[in-house]
Formats: structure tokens, sequence, C-alpha cells
């Protein structure tokens, strides 16, 4: 038992290390002046280089922007996935497997292949360098996560708990807002912050059908990091860390403020 215990506490420890330290190397590389081979660690320390990144033009436009695109693409996610998954999880027409090849296919095609075919379509709808049309196609990728998970929540409520209201008179909407909402909301709450981090981070879709007009974190970070510049790219990576961390917790709160009808 001490044995099992001791090493619990080992593996928590490499874990702990294994999360900490590239963190610990950006934090040091966005505050280093200079660091060269052979150096274990920088040789001097400065905070110039976060305020290069406050001076660039577009960094408030690419947070707000990236805020607002993922924002809307959860919502639309999580409102598309919702009535879909509860069809798909209790239909008896189709096979559960052929369900699941349904949900990941747009994660099994190639990515360069539906951004570069859906830009030309796009392009004919006049929704390059829209808002509209980069939130349409970050839900197309960020679909499959919403329903994957909300899929087997449904699966794991049943229907047991909406067929008795139901019987007992109630409206269905009464019987969602009522019930099924409240059963369902760690799971609402899940897929919603998966989506909310796959959208944040989305880079191709967002270059091909941004057309450049609408700028985002992503588009600013990986100039930085494929050029070498690494103290930019690290200040960024930290940035796109604390932002992704605060949409997540405003989601929960959101979401998980929403108390109505039964609690678990």
């Amino acid at each position: 038992m001490k044995f099992a215990s001791k090493r619990n506490y080992i593996l928590l420890i490499i874990a702990a290390l294994m999360v900490l330290l590239p963190l610990i190397l950006l934090i040091l590389w966005s505050v280093s002046t200079e660091w060269m081979y052979p150096a274990i660690f920088p040789k001097a320390l400065a905070a110039k280089i976060y305020k290069q990144m406050l001076a660039e033009p577009n960094f408030w436009p690419a947070v707000i922007n990236s805020f607002v695109i993922a924002f809307a693409t959860t919502m639309v996610s999580i409102v598309v996935a919702l009535p879909a998954a509860r069809y798909f999880a209790f239909q008896k027409n189709m096979s559960q497997r052929f369900v699941e090849v349904l949900v990941y296919l747009p994660l099994i095609l190639p990515a360069i292949a539906i951004i570069t075919s859906s830009q030309v379509l796009f392009l004919q709808l006049r929704l390059t360098g829209t808002f509209l049309g980069i939130i349409l196609i970050h839900t197309y990728f960020c679909l499959p996560y919403a329903m994957q998970i909300l899929l087997e929540s449904y699966r794991q409520l049943g229907e047991g708990y909406s067929l008795t209201a139901q019987s007992l008179g109630a409206k269905p909407w009464s019987v969602f807002w009522q019930i099924t909402w409240p059963l369902l909301r760690p799971g609402i709450i899940t897929s919603a912050t998966m989506v909310f981090i796959v959208s944040f981070s989305q880079y191709l879709p967002t270059f091909f059908i941004g057309g450049g007009k609408i700028v985002t974190l992503p588009l600013l970070l990986l100039p930085y990091a494929n050029n070498g510049r690494f103290g930019l790219a690290s200040s960024y990576s930290l940035l796109f860390l604390g932002c992704t961390i605060l949409g997540v917790f405003i989601l929960k709160t959101v979401i998980g403020g929403i108390q109505r009808g039964t609690k678990r």
C-alpha cells in the first residue's frame, strides 16, 4: 500500500514537471533579452518584449477578434449539437458505429482540402473576409467535438426522465429547460469549453477564409515562432494561454450559473 502511494506520488511529480517545465521556459523566453547557447539561463531579463507585443498595431484587434469568433462559434456549435446529438443518441435506424463515423467525418477528411474548397464557395457567397465566414468554417471543425461529448451525455442520461415528464403533460420546451438542461449541464459545459479552445486556436481556417482582413492571436503567434523570434512567440503563447483560461472560466460561469429545474 505504501509502495503504491509512493509510486503515485512520484508519478504526480513527474506529471507536474512535464506541465510546468514548458511553461517556465515560455516565461524565461518572454523576459530574456540575451540567451545564447550554451547558457542554461538567460544572461539578462527585461520586459521590453511585452512592451513590443503591446505596441503591435494588431494586438488588441487580434485579442478581441479571437474572443468574438470563439464565443460565437461555441454558441452556434452548442445550438446545433444539442438537438442533433439527442436525435443520434436515441435513433434506432442507424448503428452507433455509423453515427460515430458521421460525427467524426469533418476530422477524418483532410483539413486543407476542406478549407480550400470552402474558400471557393465562400468567395462566391461573399463570405470571405467576414466574421460570419470564419465562424461557419470554425463551426464545421468544432462541431464534432461538441457532438461527441453531448452524444455520450445523452446516452448516459437516457430517455426516462423526459418520457416521464411528457406522460405527465409537460411541454417539450419545459422538459428540456426544467429537466434535460440541468442534468445535461456538465456535458454542455465540457463541450462548450472544448469548442472554445479549438476555435480559439484555429490558424488555417482563419487565414484562408479571413483573407488577411481579420487577424486573430494564432495569426500573430505563428509567424514569430516560424521566424525564430522566440521571445515574442513565447509572450504571445502566454497571452494565448491566459485568454483561453479566461474564456473557459467565463463559459463555465455563464452556463453553470443558469440554474433551472432539476439538480443532481
